[in-house]
């Protein structure tokens, strides 16, 4: 009976690891660190909103429910809410931060933000 179970286990961890490798990444396709924010902008004249975060490395976009396209998904509202509290706090504070993004049609889209 173990053996019998053991072999299952084995078998079904196998068959989700292969499932999981199949799967779209949803991970930044690059990454910045330890930067720091030079300016923090949030426009309201294109659909919902658009975060700019701008650092020593560049500008970084996060869009409020528009796909950027690339096989992006958009961001939810409160993720964009999220990303421009810590952007600002960064700023004001003087902290670095880092950035996990995919770039399409030339910009950075902002795929996490973190101190």
């Amino acid at each position: 009976m173990s053996k019998r179970i053991g072999k299952s286990c084995l078998s079904t961890l196998m068959g989700l690891t292969l499932l999981l490798g199949a799967l779209p990444a949803s991970a930044a396709e690059a990454e910045v660190h330890g930067e720091h924010v030079y300016s923090v902008g949030y426009s309201t004249d294109w659909a919902e909103g658009e975060l700019n975060v701008n650092l020593g490395t560049g500008a970084y976009y996060a869009d409020v429910r528009i796909s950027p396209g690339c096989g992006m998904s958009a961001p939810t509202a409160e993720a964009v809410r999220i990303w421009q509290s810590l952007a600002q706090s960064a700023l004001l504070s003087g902290k670095t931060v880092s950035i996990g993004y995919s770039d399409c049609g030339g910009y950075h889209y902002i795929q996490w933000l973190d101190f």
